[in-house]
């Protein structure tokens, strides 16, 4: 990980666990801000875990208009403090209009553009990252309202508690089609440590980002137990 991380990828794909794993590892020997940027979707947000990052010391700034739908916010001074940080992961909106958001940082990023990445998450067993085709088609989306160039992509392909280590080998196949086709590197491969552990045993040395969940919500606990 660089000094600024921003998590980007559309609805499903995992990138605000995967911003909460980061965020609470960065910060067992650096001082870490997490920036909630995602403006479109109430229910798996970093925000909902504002205690859980306090307990560990993770500052978190959560911009005013999050859940307004606002296509083009105006930033505020606490979010530009994330820069002083040293080290923030900014978990991005879940399409191309809440990603919107993050564009409005272009001017703070640009110089220190290396020492920012910008992951790209996917998760090839949800709607429109299935496919080589729909990931690179909302990878440029993103991109393109972000302003900046993807830089890596995770594979985070997952069927929630329903996983295995085959749902993460399938979506494996499907981002290195992304990668062939964009030029575009899979650095981190990213699910819970048995199914890392099993799809190392399946010959793959890329990083990993093992992940505890954190942004499964009550009442989603609640109509599982239901049924």
């Amino acid at each position: 990980m660089k000094r600024f991380n921003i998590f980007a990828g559309n609805y499903g794909s995992g990138k605000t666990e995967i911003s909460l794993n980061t965020a609470l590892k960065l910060a067992q020997t650096k001082q870490t801000t997490l920036v909630d940027m995602d403006v479109v979707n109430p229910y798996f947000r970093s925000a909902e875990s504002e205690e859980l990052l306090k307990e560990h010391g993770v500052r978190l700034i959560a911009p005013p208009y999050a859940n307004t739908n606002v296509d083009v916010p105006v930033l505020s001074a606490e979010v530009m403090a994330a820069f002083e940080s040293e080290t923030a992961v900014f978990d991005a909106g879940g399409d191309p209009v809440g990603a919107a958001a993050l564009g409005g940082l272009l001017q703070k990023f640009q110089p220190v553009r290396e020492e920012t990445m910008l992951y790209y998450v996917v998760n090839a067993r949800r709607p429109l990252q299935r496919t080589a085709e729909e990931i690179i088609d909302m990878m440029g989306q993103i991109s393109a309202r972000v302003r900046l160039k993807i830089d890596g992509i995770i594979n985070n392909t997952n069927l929630g508690r329903e996983s295995s280590v085959q749902d993460l080998l399938h979506g494996q196949k499907v981002c290195e089609q992304v990668s062939a086709k964009t030029d575009t590197p899979i650095v981190y491969v990213s699910g819970k440590p048995e199914i890392l552990a099993a799809f190392s045993e399946a010959g793959y040395t890329i990083p990993q980002i093992p992940l505890s969940i954190y942004t499964f919500p009550d009442w989603l606990v609640d109509a599982t137990h239901e049924k």
